[in-house]
C-alpha cells in the first residue's frame, strides 16, 4: 500500500480551516472593496527576475526555483505577492495618480518564516501606489486594522517602526556600510554584545546611538524620549513628528514603537508596522512603505501596503460550526425539492440525508438544530428534537 506524505511544513487545509479562511477572505474583499480597492490575481509562478525585484536577500532564500524548459530561464514560485502587485501597477496598469490594489492567495516558501510556520501561507493584502504622504500611510494602516477587527480579533496591539531612525544614525558613519548585516542582526535580536563586538570597526558614538535605540521602545512616551536624546538628528526629529501625527489618527487598541525592528530594512523606505498575538510566534499583520520597488519595472512609484496571514489568524479565532437544515431524500417530491431550493436561495445550508449518512459525522461539521418535515401537506423547517 502506498503512503502519500506532504513535505514538512506543507499541510492540507481541512474543512474547518478552509471554511474559516474563506470567511476571512470574503470579509477582507468586501471591506477593501468598500475602500475603493480593486482585486488583482497574479500568477503563482513567474520569472525570478520579476519575483525578486526590489526585495531583500531573505525573499530570495525563501523562493522555490525551477528551470523553464521552454526558455531555459529561472522560474520561481511566489514567496511574496508584493513584487507582483508592483509589477502590475508599474508595467501593466500604468496609471497616473493613485492605485489601490488588493489580493488574496497562497504563497510557497522554500524556507519557513519560523520553525513551526507553514511553508504554504495563505495571505491577503492591499498595496496603495502613487502617494508619498502620511495620509496614505494612515489610510493603509487603519484599513489593515479594520480588517483584523472585522475578522473578530480583540485588543489589537500595533507595533510601529520607521527605517529612517536607524538610517539617520548609520549614514553618519561610513564604516557602517561594510558591516550592515551584523548591525541589523544585533538590532533585530536586541543583542548588545553583538553590537559591541563592532567596536573598532564603527565609531563608538554610532554604537552608543544604536544601543540607545535598542532599549528605547514602548508606548507613545518613547517618541518624546527619542526627540530629546537625538535632538541633533534632523531626520529623526522629522520622522518622530510624522509618527506622532499618525499615532493621533490610528485606530489600534494599543500602540507601541520599536525602531530596532529592522525586518525588510533592505527595501522598506519609511514606516513599518505589525501586529502579533500573545503566545504566537509569527505576526498576523506586516506592513510598511517601500517607495522604490517599482523602479525596475519602469516606474519608480511610491507605495505603502500590508499583508495579513490568514492561516495564522484562523488558528487563533474560535471555530464555529455553521447551522444546517436536515432534509430527507426524495427525488420524486417536487414540493420538497422546491422547499430546499428556496432555503438555499436564502443562503441556508440544507443537507439531504442519504442512507449512508451518519448524523454523528455530520455534526462534526454542522449545527443540525433544524430539519425539514412535512406537516399538513406542507414542508416546514422545525426545531429538531435531540436528547
Amino acid at each position: 500500500m502506498s503512503v502519500w506524505l506532504l513535505p514538512e511544513n506543507i499541510a492540507d487545509m481541512l474543512p474547518r480551516e478552509a471554511r474559516e479562511i474563506e470567511r476571512l477572505r470574503e470579509t477582507f474583499l468586501k471591506l477593501t472593496k468598500s475602500h475603493g480597492c480593486e482585486m488583482v490575481k497574479p500568477p503563482m509562478i513567474e520569472y525570478v527576475d520579476s519575483l525578486l525585484t526590489g526585495t531583500g536577500n531573505d525573499l530570495d532564500l525563501r523562493t522555490f526555483k525551477i528551470v523553464d524548459q521552454s526558455s531555459g530561464k529561472m522560474l520561481g514560485f511566489r514567496a511574496d505577492m508584493t513584487p507582483q502587485i508592483a509589477r502590475i501597477d508599474a508595467h501593466i496598469l500604468n496609471r497616473e495618480g493613485i492605485s489601490r490594489l488588493s489580493y488574496a492567495g497562497s504563497l510557497l516558501h522554500a524556507r519557513p518564516l519560523h520553525p513551526v510556520a507553514s511553508r504554504q501561507p495563505y495571505v491577503a493584502g492591499v498595496e496603495l501606489f502613487g502617494s508619498t504622504s502620511s495620509a496614505s500611510d494612515i489610510e493603509v494602516l487603519n484599513l489593515a486594522l479594520e480588517c483584523l477587527k472585522a475578522f473578530g480579533l480583540k485588543d489589537i496591539h500595533l507595533d510601529i517602526g520607521h527605517v529612517f531612525v536607524v538610517k539617520a544614525i548609520v549614514e553618519r558613519d561610513p564604516n557602517c556600510e561594510k558591516v550592515m548585516p551584523k548591525i541589523l542582526y544585533a538590532l533585530k535580536h536586541k543583542d548588545r554584545s553583538a553590537l559591541e563586538e563592532l567596536s573598532g570597526v564603527i565609531e563608538d558614538s554610532t554604537i552608543d546611538a544604536l544601543r540607545k535605540i535598542m532599549r528605547m521602545f514602548g508606548g507613545i512616551e518613547v517618541l518624546d524620549e527619542i526627540e530629546k536624546e537625538f535632538s541633533d538628528y534632523p531626520l529623526i526629529l522629522q520622522t518622530i513628528e510624522q509618527l506622532k501625527w499618525i499615532a493621533d489618527r490610528c485606530i489600534a487598541d494599543k500602540l507601541s514603537f520599536d525602531f530596532s525592528d529592522v525586518h525588510g530594512y533592505q527595501y522598506l523606505t519609511g514606516i513599518t508596522f505589525g501586529v502579533t498575538i500573545p503566545q504566537r510566534y509569527q505576526a498576523v499583520l506586516r506592513g510598511g512603505r517601500y517607495d522604490s520597488i517599482g523602479a525596475k519595472f519602469g516606474r519608480n512609484r511610491p507605495a505603502v501596503g500590508f499583508t495579513l496571514y490568514l492561516r495564522e489568524i484562523a488558528q487563533v479565532l474560535p471555530t464555529k460550526r455553521p447551522y444546517a437544515v436536515m432534509a430527507p431524500w426524495d427525488d420524486g417530491d417536487k414540493a420538497l425539492n422546491e422547499a430546499i431550493r428556496k432555503l438555499r436561495e436564502e443562503d441556508r445550508i440544507v443537507v439531504q440525508i442519504l442512507p449512508e449518512d451518519r448524523i454523528e459525522s455530520l455534526e462534526e461539521s454542522f449545527r443540525l438544530d433544524e430539519e425539514l418535515i412535512k406537516e399538513d401537506g406542507e414542508w416546514k423547517v422545525v426545531r429538531r428534537y435531540t436528547k
